[in-house]
């Protein structure tokens, strides 16, 4: 009967267990199968995904490259360009539509050309209309462009046309068929029959709706769908928030899909989805099988069961017996055990209220710890049991350390040093290890007692004194080094090398200084390193670099150790270089012209110096050219400071390119520049170098939208020939340069010893000048100037001749310029007005009646701020009335200052006085002072009167001046009138007014005063 019930029991619960394995183990299978089909779909759903995306990104990105060629091809822009430009816009718009004929045929639907004004000029091919609804692309590019669904996909771009000068001069419109693409909404072997693709764009401040290509509908592809229904979000509005994932969820039509989505370039984003149903259907068909299959060996299974049962049953109740037995040896065992842990671990307890216990097994997992260990530890009992001892771990010993305590304690013997931890905040602590193998009755080790004891606060004075020190003498090493006459590379390592010595752990170590794009590295410093400490470099308030400390291996908390060593390095280094720049810039500043950046007069000087002793040892030659700029002034005077600082440097850029490296171009000042040629085989080598100079500076300046026109007159010394010092070559080059001006400007002019000479009667000339009018020197002769057809005396002119005491009567034209040069002028002409005033009233008062006298003014007496003052004074001191007085100017006075020139006009046709331009038609100046400025005479230029009879040009010109002013009311003079065939065409011209020799050369007051006639 026992053995009956003993055998149901046996055979109901095998039975069971048989029946519950089978079906575990079914649908085991069944829900892996469910899971790697699941996978094995979504895989692929994703590939179908990431390749449709590329194929879109491609094509659009294809498309866009297209649409910027086409808008930057030469020949378009040329054909755009001048049918704007061009009067004859028929033939140039027939090209420009060949053209666009041809990008039709380039698989282009429609182009359309606008003008800046965006008014169409052509439009070719079919451009499908304005849709509604397009998608806008996000484009790196200077390029506007959409996607939109017009029975196909189809790519608008627009693209502004710019000229060679980056100026917008037009747009062009252009779509693209994009059939790859649009095969993929209307053919759906592309993506599976099962499968539905979606591609969106997200609407701008709108979060609840999007502009959507849908697969499924018909006709027109894009339609604007919404991102949430039923407060549920669809595949796509995870996507357009960035996300990039498989997911399963409700579809648009609120059936449950498997959706794979991704954004794409362009700010589109694309999904690739399927009906849930269609991923389980067939797991599904394969359920009733496996379920059939099942059945069949669960009852394969009981009959096996049944077969071997019994010889099983007889063999279970054999063996319970001696279970039972040994179940109770093992519970007496168990008792003595426990009892034998409870005295060990209250043994242990209580020694660990004092001191670091734990215990490990062999391999070093933590079995046990003490109360103490956990509060110095930081962790907590769970979070050490079960860890190695290496959790611990400090990084500050080496791998040598831990593999000799290993060999100790593997080998039964006790292994006691001093060992620094690091808790798990980080913080380290030392302590005073002792470990001891313990051994089971064999003598086998089964586990390693720990004892420790906290030595920390003894050990972080010693370690703490020791590493301020290491600082200390790399600081102090660093700083020395800071203070040798080192170059920047070389004292960056020695840098690195000071502060790799000190820093711990070296061997794990790397360091990288990164300053003025540069970079100096030390250790095994590699790109992928990540843990680091960084401090920045500052120069001047700004980053002028960092220097960064990586440990190669993860002991990022070596770190924070160097980190005020590290911020006292990058403060010294700032500092360094801030005081670096700072001589830099000071040299740069005493050595060269601040506008220009050339060396300025100092360095020039040794420059030559340096040249001069070079080509002595050598034997060769040496030249200095002395430049000096043609016409600067008017530039400068007329276009402002600005303009001509700018031209100075564009000047400076051209010399530059005109000589050799090793030649130096400096600037001496103002509108002048010097050049030094060294190491020159002859003078020759000079003359190609400045008539070089004189072709690139006559090249017209561009600087802003002005074109400036400019020459410059160069005079060349050589070495040893022309001075063997650089003060002496620096004076005849200058002399040359004063004769190349003389000679007509533009010119370059070799020095040679008559320039010295007539230098150094220049010189005489102009000191004696500044005596002349203290020695009454000075004296004033006078021209008539004769009426026609009365031959009257209409009025005369003041001329001012110098009487010397040794050289005779001198011309104005030798002692004129002197003066201007050395400011003499004004005085000068101040005692010219004066004395034309005191005549004037002498003359009255013998009762002459006497005429208008005109009287020259030179740039700088016009220029004078005082001039108008003075005028008024003498005229009031004199009494004499303004309507006796005519101030003549030149042509080229009126285009300097034009502010100043309109009020010092204004303020002497205020006072009375008529004003005159002298020397006319040889100007710089518009026509249009005419009726700008108060001016009442003209005088035609001796040049054009000369030739008058025999130039055809002279006769034209003359006979213009005097029909252009008869016009405008306004006197005619002609000067230099010598022969009666010049006065018979000049009267027949239609002039009235005639100076000149054949009227009577210039004389003294004396000899004048019978030409007047009495006062009636």
């Amino acid at each position: 009967m026992f053995i009956s019930r003993e055998e149901r029991k046996i055979s109901l619960a095998g039975g069971l267990i048989l029946t519950v394995l089978v079906l575990i183990a079914g649908f085991s299978v069944f829900a892996i199968m469910q899971k790697q089909t699941e996978s094995l779909l979504s895989k692929s759903l994703e590939v179908a995904l990431q390749n449709t995306v590329q194929l879109f990104e491609h094509e659009i990105k294809q498309g866009l490259n297209k649409s910027h060629a086409i808008a930057t091809h030469a020949p378009l822009i040329k054909a755009f360009a001048q049918v704007q430009s061009s009067t004859d816009g028929d033939q140039n718009l027939n090209t420009l539509k060949q053209m666009t004929n041809i990008l039709i045929n380039n698989n282009l639907l429609g182009v359309i050309v606008y003008d800046v004004e965006n008014n169409i000029l052509l439009n070719k091919g079919n451009i499908s209309g304005h849709q509604a609804l397009k998608v806008p692309l996000q484009t790196k590019e200077n390029i506007h462009a959409f996607l939109l669904w017009d029975q196909q996909l189809i790519l608008r771009t627009s693209k502004n046309i710019l000229n060679q000068n980056h100026k917008t001069i037009g747009n062009i419109t252009m779509e693209q068929r994009l059939p790859s693409l649009t095969q993929i909404f209307t053919e759906t072997y592309l993506i599976g029959e099962i499968g539905d693709f979606v591609l969106c764009s997200p609407l701008k401040d709108n979060d609840i709706e999007m502009d959507c290509f849908i697969r499924g509908v018909d006709g027109n592809k894009l339609k604007r769908v919404e991102r949430i229904i039923s407060n549920k979000p669809l595949p796509m509005h995870h996507t357009l928030n960035g996300a990039q994932d498989i997911q399963f969820a409700n579809g648009s039509d609120q059936q449950a899909v498997v959706a794979a989505h991704s954004p794409m370039a362009y700010g589109l984003n694309a999904v690739l989805k399927i009906n849930q149903s269609e991923l389980y259907d067939p797991i599904k068909n394969q359920l009733e099988t496996i379920m059939a299959l099942l059945a069949v060996l669960v009852l394969s299974g009981l009959f096996v069961l049944n077969r071997l049962k019994m010889p099983m049953i007889r063999q279970v109740i054999k063996s319970e017996h001696a279970a039972k037995l040994a179940n109770t040896n093992i519970q007496v065992a168990r008792k003595r055990a426990t009892q034998a842990v409870d005295e060990l671990k209250a043994y242990i307890d209580a020694v660990g209220t004092l001191a670091i216990i734990s215990i490990a097994d062999r391999s070093g997992r933590i079995l046990h710890v003490s109360p103490k260990f956990c509060e110095i530890s930081g962790y907590t009992k769970q979070e050490l049991l079960g860890q190695n001892h290496r959790i611990l771990n400090s990084g500050k010993h080496p791998k040598s350390f831990f593999v000799g305590m290993w060999l100790a304690i593997s080998n039964g013997h006790t292994w006691h040093q001093e060992i620094c931890n690091r808790n798990k905040s980080g913080k380290l602590y030392w302590v005073d290890s002792s470990i001891v193998p313990l051994k089971d009755s064999s003598g086998n080790i089964t586990r390693y007692l720990s004892v420790r004891v906290d030595i920390t606060a003894r050990k972080q004075q010693h370690i703490a004194l020791k590493e301020k020190l290491k600082e200390s003498v790399c600081l102090h090493s660093i700083r020395q080094e800071m203070g040798l006459d080192l170059q920047e590379d070389e004292l960056y390592q020695r840098i690195l090398n000071h502060l790799f010595t000190t820093i711990q752990c070296s061997d794990i170590t790397a360091a990288i200084l990164e300053i003025n794009n540069k970079h100096f590295t030390i250790g095994k410093y590699n790109k992928k390193l990540t843990k680091q400490i960084k401090t920045n470099i500052i120069l001047n308030g700004n980053i002028a670099g960092n220097l960064r400390i990586f440990y190669t291996k993860n002991e990022s908390f070596l770190l924070s150790d160097v980190q005020n060593l590290l911020e006292t390095i990058a403060n010294d280094l700032g500092r360094w270089l801030e005081r670096k720049l700072a001589e830099t810039r000071i040299l740069q500043m005493a050595n060269h012209d601040a506008l220009t950046g050339l060396p300025n007069r100092r360095l020039l000087q040794d420059r030559i110096q340096q040249a001069l002793a070079h080509d002595t040892r050598t034997q060769s030659q040496a030249a200095v050219l002395f430049i000096d700029l043609d016409h600067f002034k008017v530039i400068n005077d007329s276009l402002g400071h600005d303009i001509g600082d700018l031209l100075l440097k564009k000047v400076a850029t051209r010399l530059t390119d005109c000589v050799r490296d090793e030649d130096t171009v400096a600037r001496q000042g103002g509108d002048e520049f010097i050049i030094v040629l060294y190491s020159i085989n002859e003078s020759s080598n000079a003359v190609i170098v400045a008539q070089n100079i004189i072709e690139r500076l006559s090249q017209p300046f561009i600087i802003k939208s002005e074109e400036l026109c400019i020459g410059c007159s160069i005079g060349i010394a050589v070495f040893p020939d022309n001075g063997k010092d650089s003060e002496t070559l620096l004076k005849n080059s200058d002399l040359a340069m004063y004769q190349a001006k003389q000679s007509g400007r533009n010119n370059y002019q070799f020095f040679n010893r008559e320039m010295s000479q007539l230098a150094a009667e220049r010189q005489a000339l102009g000191t004696d000048l500044r005596y002349a009018v203290e020695r009454n020197e000075l004296i004033l002769n006078y021209q008539p100037v004769i009426t026609i057809p009365t031959s009257e005396l209409g009025n005369l002119e003041a001329l001012l001749r110098w009487q010397h005491p040794k050289h005779g009567l001198i011309p104005p034209l030798k002692f004129i310029g002197i003066a201007e040069e050395t400011g003499l002028i004004i005085p000068i002409g101040n005692w010219v007005i004066k004395t034309v005033c005191l005549q004037i009233k002498a003359w009255q008062e013998q009762g002459y009646a006497v005429p208008r006298i005109a009287i020259n003014l030179s740039a700088k007496q016009f220029q004078d701020k005082n001039l108008v003052n003075y005028i008024t004074k003498i005229l009031n001191q004199t009494e004499v009335n303004s309507k006796f007085l005519s101030l003549e100017i030149t042509e080229t006075m009126l285009v300097n200052n034009i502010k100043i020139v309109v009020n010092t006009l204004a303020r002497l046709n205020a006072l009375g006085l008529t004003i005159a331009i002298d020397d006319f038609g040889t100007g710089y100046s518009s026509l249009s002072y005419l009726k700008r400025f108060p001016i009442n005479t003209l005088k035609i230029d001796r040049a054009f009167v000369q030739d008058i009879n025999t130039s055809a040009s002279d006769n034209a010109i003359v006979s213009a001046i005097i029909a252009m002013s008869k016009s405008l009311g306004i006197d005619v003079i002609a000067e230099g009138v010598e022969t009666e065939t010049q006065l018979e065409l000049l009267k027949s011209h239609g002039c009235r007014h005639f100076q000149g020799y054949y009227f009577g050369k210039p004389t003294c007051a004396e000899q004048i005063v019978s030409t007047l006639q009495p006062y009636n």
